[in-house]
């Protein structure tokens, strides 16, 4: 079965990939439908277009708006290497294995 709607070219999407990827930005093509959103940006800051330059154009917008981080960053921040936290972390480990164990 073949598709009959019209696919831009593939070089035109692959130069507005490169653009926006420099923007931070990621754009997806689906069939049908583009997206673009924020690398690691959640499916609510997405946005879907059924125009590539509609989907650029708003790309460009939103690299110069980025948002604020509102997730803290992954992995601990500042180290944890206290011997009562070790022994707590033991000792809780210690109670589960007893109260599995009866």
């Amino acid at each position: 079965m073949m598709n009959t709607e019209q696919q831009p070219p593939l070089p035109a999407f692959k130069a507005a990939v490169e653009e926006l990827r420099e923007f931070g930005i990621t754009l997806t093509m689906s069939p049908g439908e583009y997206k673009v959103n924020y690398r690691n940006g959640t499916p609510a800051t997405a946005y879907c277009s059924d125009d590539l330059a509609d989907a650029v154009e708003h790309g460009r917008a939103l690299g110069l708006l980025q948002p604020a981080s509102s997730e803290p960053p992954l992995g601990p921040m500042r180290r944890s290497g206290s011997r009562r936290g070790k022994m707590y972390r033991h000792n809780a480990t210690f109670r589960l294995e007893i109260t599995n164990a009866v």
